[in-house]
C-alpha cells in the first residue's frame, strides 16, 4: 500500500508541474511571444557609403527610412525602389518594365515610383517614404507588381534599389546601389 501511495504522490507532483508548464506555454503562445514571424529582425543593409534605418512600415506598404551617406561629397538621390526579390532581373536591378528605367531622365515615372531629386551632403541624412511592391501574377497589366499590403506584425523581405548621382543635381553618370531590407508592419494606415 505504501508503494502505491508513493507512486501516486510522485505522479501528482510531476503532473502539477507539467500542467503549470503547459499553461505558461499556452499563455505565451496566445500573447504572440512564440510567433516565429515576430522573431524576424528588422534590418536595412546597404553597401558603403550609404546607411539606412527603418522608421516605420505601415499596412499600405509605405516604408519610411532614414538614408544617410558618408562618401565625402554630396550625393543626389534620384529614385528608390522597394521590391520583392522576385521582381529583380538577372543584373540584380528591378526588371525593365513600366515602373523602373535605369536612366531616370528618360521616362516620367508612373505613380509607383516618384523622383526624389534630393541632395544629401556627406554626413547628412534624409527621411524618404518609399512604396514597397510584390509580385502580382493575377494582374499582368500591372507589370506583375502590386503595392504590398498586410496586417500589423506581417513581414516584408526584399530589396532596396537606389539610383543616385554624384553632386547636387540629377545628372549623368547614374549609379545604383542595392541593399536588403526586412521589416514588419508596425504602423496602421490612417
Amino acid at each position: 500500500m505504501k508503494k502505491l501511495q508513493a507512486a501516486m504522490e510522485y505522479l501528482m507532483t510531476y503532473g502539477w508541474a507539467i500542467l503549470i508548464i503547459a499553461l505558461a506555454l499556452g499563455v505565451l503562445y496566445s500573447l504572440g511571444v512564440l510567433n516565429p514571424s515576430r522573431l524576424k529582425p528588422v534590418m536595412c543593409i546597404l553597401p558603403a557609403p550609404f546607411n539606412c534605418q527603418i522608421q516605420t512600415f505601415d499596412t499600405a506598404g509605405n516604408l519610411t527610412i532614414t538614408l544617410s551617406q558618408g562618401s565625402g561629397q554630396t550625393i543626389t538621390i534620384n529614385r528608390i525602389a522597394c521590391i520583392e526579390n522576385s521582381l529583380l532581373n538577372s543584373t540584380g536591378l528591378p526588371a525593365a518594365d513600366n515602373y523602373w528605367s535605369p536612366d531616370p531622365l528618360l521616362v516620367l515615372p508612373p505613380p509607383k515610383l516618384k523622383y526624389y531629386n534630393v541632395p544629401i551632403a556627406s554626413g547628412g541624412s534624409y527621411n524618404f517614404v518609399v512604396a514597397c511592391y510584390i509580385r502580382n501574377n493575377s494582374n499582368p497589366a500591372n507589370a506583375n507588381a502590386s503595392k504590398y499590403s498586410g496586417p500589423i506584425s506581417s513581414t516584408f523581405a526584399g530589396t532596396l534599389v537606389i539610383n543616385y548621382s554624384i553632386g547636387n543635381t540629377m545628372a549623368p553618370p547614374f549609379y545604383f546601389t542595392v541593399g536588403t531590407i526586412t521589416t514588419q508592419v508596425n504602423t496602421p494606415y490612417p
